[in-house]
């Protein structure tokens, strides 16, 4: 490797080189804040022909879209319920609350499809789980070719 010069030609060049590279980096930024949208690097950017301007949206999206559209933040948590719990005139509330939008929900499927409206609406809950133990049996015995319901003098053994 060689030493340094006497009359200091290698600290000259790296000076040359190091200034050139900084004009480069320079011309570099200056050319790249012309894609920034701050008008005093905008503006020349655009006269110079190297950045454009946005096109003007149809007039269907100015009609359907708002002004200003206000966005969540993100990081920003939407508000709790209150902590405290329901006493019993609040549960009561909730239970007739969500009772009535069950009876909503039936009425609309009622009226929408009336085939996969349940007619088992007004049933007890032990009347609906003797309806559904039958029907299993029902089922197991039409799967298994025996007659639906035996006899009343039969008992299942015998058949």
């Amino acid at each position: 490797m060689r030493g340094p010069a006497a009359n200091g030609q290698a600290l000259r060049a790296s000076a040359i080189c190091g200034a050139k590279l900084g004009g480069v980096m320079t011309l570099a930024a200056l050319l790249l804040s012309g894609c920034a949208d701050i008008e005093i690097f905008h503006a020349p950017a655009t006269l110079v022909g190297l950045a454009t301007t946005p096109k003007e949206g149809q007039d269907f999206i100015k009609d359907t879209h708002p002004e200003k559209t206000e966005f969540t933040s993100v990081g920003v948590e939407p508000g709790r319920p209150p902590d405290k719990p329901r006493d019993a005139a609040g549960v009561k509330q909730l239970q007739a609350e969500l009772e009535a939008q069950r009876a909503a929900g039936h009425a609309i499927l009622q009226t929408l499809s009336p085939q996969t409206a349940k007619p088992d609406a007004g049933q007890t809950p032990e009347q609906k789980a003797k309806a559904k133990l039958a029907a299993k049996q029902k089922a197991r015995g039409e799967a298994d070719g025996k007659p639906k319901n035996p006899t009343p003098g039969e008992t299942p053994a015998s058949q």
